[in-house]
């Protein structure tokens, strides 16, 4: 101890401590090493599955799928819904409509690409604008418009059902007067060569019943449902009140049992001239309002037809009251 009450030995003291548990803690290390292997255990205390290796990610298709096999047979009233649910908002329909935020579409199918008039298209649309709008052209923009043509001003999303979009041209197909035509057989086995054949809607294989004669219909028609379709459908191109004026169509007071295509005043396109004079009977009307362009092609009416039969007798029932004379009907 020094004078001061201090111990002079502290600091060795101190450092001999220091040393003495670096010693034991190494000693202790060497044991446990010792004691214990330090080797890897031959087989994992928790076995972990292999995760399943990914498929891999289907290619999307490069294009839409064509639309030319389906053509020939597509629901037009169907894609004539379509429309006007879609695409009524933007666009009008009608011949010699006005354009709105998007073109008028009457008559575009045949016509040149993106060139109607009076209306400013964006240059995005312009660049793709080459030849006219045929099957294949109208498939590929109503399919992806952004991707037909990037920039485009046209905001929507597009119509990825081939049926759908079929069903879409073929009702754009019928705003004409002179519809462009069909393709061929030829046309339709190149295109699904090259493409494979679209998907279509699925055909049942259950039997199908018997389909009613049109007397049966006739029979059990409604009148009321006829003049509701009429208002519905016609009563924008006709008139049906005794006396009165043609419009688009000719004024239709008296039809049944009248000369067909002969209504006083009213110019018919040449395509059903050559079946004016003969007389409307039932039958006839039945077929002409089932297909107007089958029953007289090219016609100038661009109307697709009423495909479902009772609704055509319906119609024809209601016609047929609206007569100084109605015909017999069953």
């Amino acid at each position: 101890m020094s004078k001061a009450g201090r111990d002079s030995l502290l600091g060795n003291k101190i450092a001999a401590g220091l040393l003495t548990a670096g010693l034991v803690l190494w000693g202790a290390n060497r044991i446990a090493h010792i004691v214990v292997k330090d080797e890897p255990p031959q087989k994992p205390a928790i076995q972990i599955a292999a995760l399943p290796s990914a498929e891999p990610a289907a290619v999307a298709p490069a294009g839409p799928e064509s639309v030319l096999p389906l053509l020939a047979k597509a629901d037009v009233p169907k894609g004539q819904a379509f429309v006007q649910q879609q695409c009524s908002t933007c666009h009008t329909f009608t011949n010699g409509g006005a354009n709105g935020v998007g073109p008028n579409l009457y008559g575009v199918m045949g016509a040149p690409m993106f060139a109607h008039t009076g209306f400013t298209y964006s240059s995005a649309v312009k660049a793709k604008a080459h030849g006219r709008w045929d099957y294949d052209e109208m498939n590929e923009w109503l399919y992806d418009p952004s991707k037909f043509a990037p920039g485009t001003g046209m905001s929507y999303a597009g119509i990825h059902n081939t049926q759908a979009r079929a069903e879409v041209i073929a009702y754009l197909r019928t705003l004409s007067t002179r519809p462009l035509p069909l393709p061929t057989a030829d046309q339709i086995k190149a295109e699904t060569a090259e493409h494979g054949a679209p998907v279509g809607p699925a055909v049942a294989t259950t039997s199908v019943a018997p389909t009613e004669t049109l007397s049966a219909r006739l029979a059990k028609a409604s009148p009321a449902k006829g003049q509701a379709l009429f208002q519905e459908q016609c009563a924008a191109c006709h008139t049906i009140t005794k006396g009165g004026a043609n419009g688009v169509g000719p004024n239709l007071y008296g039809v049944v049992g009248a000369k067909a295509f002969s209504a006083v005043g009213f110019t018919y396109s040449d395509a059903v001239k050559s079946k004016a004079g003969q007389l409307w009977t039932p039958n006839a009307l039945d077929a002409w309002l089932k297909a107007p362009m089958a029953y007289a092609p090219g016609t100038h009416m661009a109307y697709p037809g009423i495909k479902n039969d009772q609704a055509r007798a319906d119609m024809i029932a209601y016609l047929n009251q609206n007569s100084s004379s109605p015909v017999k009907l069953p």
